[in-house]
């Protein structure tokens, strides 16, 4: 197919292909366009985008393509019917064309469906350095061994600043530490129903609670508030 000059596209714009690989596209180019059914036909000017990336369709008729052709399109019996000035032309879909399609396309993407290519890098070795009052802050190891000494000193001196529990934030506005759901108005709210949980359950829950956080820091600390469960 003979394309023109492709038209600039702004640099910003990219495309998500079906793998979710993120193109650039390298611009877009007006082409007419014909559908026919024996002596129903139609022709429209479309504008496709050019992308260089692997897929098993040459091309894709977007929304755009289906508003210019006035198409209604049937996935279930895989045909498009859209009116001519000779009447109503129906294309229909080869099952086994979209299949080797679908098929095409998911060999093109078989390394990137491998789970292992998107493992976490591992976490890197930190040093563990107390600076006061039992705090401990972590220096990366990667860190230059000539400039750690002067970090820990810079750290314990000013350990003050830093807040290490709740209860060392008490100026902090509760409009930015408590968080509002998005309500509507005039609408009541319904407590939701007390849910019965095993005895066991119970006292592994009572039991981590009071690990988690100490009793002092949650009665002191405006930034932390009992929350009661309601559905709308």
């Amino acid at each position: 197919m003979a394309v023109g000059p492709c038209k600039p596209l702004p640099p910003s714009m990219t495309i998500s292909s079906f793998s979710g690989d993120v193109y650039r596209p390298a611009g877009y180019a007006t082409l007419r366009v014909a559908l026919e059914e024996g002596s129903r036909r139609m022709e429209r000017e479309i504008d496709f985008i050019i992308m260089d990336a692997p897929s098993g369709y040459n091309a894709i008729l977007g929304r755009p393509a289906i508003a210019a052709f006035q198409m209604v399109a049937s996935t279930y019996h895989l045909c498009v019917k859209f009116p001519t000035p000779f009447g109503v032309a129906t294309i229909r879909g080869d099952r086994a064309g979209a299949s080797k399609c679908f098929e095409i396309n998911a060999r093109l993407h078989t390394d990137y469906m491998d789970p292992r290519d998107h493992a976490l890098p591992p976490v890197e070795q930190n040093d563990h350095v107390t600076v006061a009052d039992g705090k401990t802050v972590f220096i990366s190891k990667n860190f230059p061994d000539n400039e750690k000494p002067a970090l820990a000193a810079l750290l314990f001196e000013y350990f003050d600043v830093f807040a290490w529990e709740p209860s060392d934030m008490p100026g902090i506005d509760r409009a930015v530490a408590e968080h509002r759901l998005s309500l509507k108005p005039g609408v009541a709210p319904v407590r939701q129903k007390k849910r019965a949980s095993a005895a066991k359950n119970n006292m592994r829950f009572e039991k981590k609670s009071k690990n988690s956080w100490p009793q002092d820091s949650l009665e002191k600390s405006p930034t932390h508030c009992g929350l009661q469960m309601w559905w709308w």
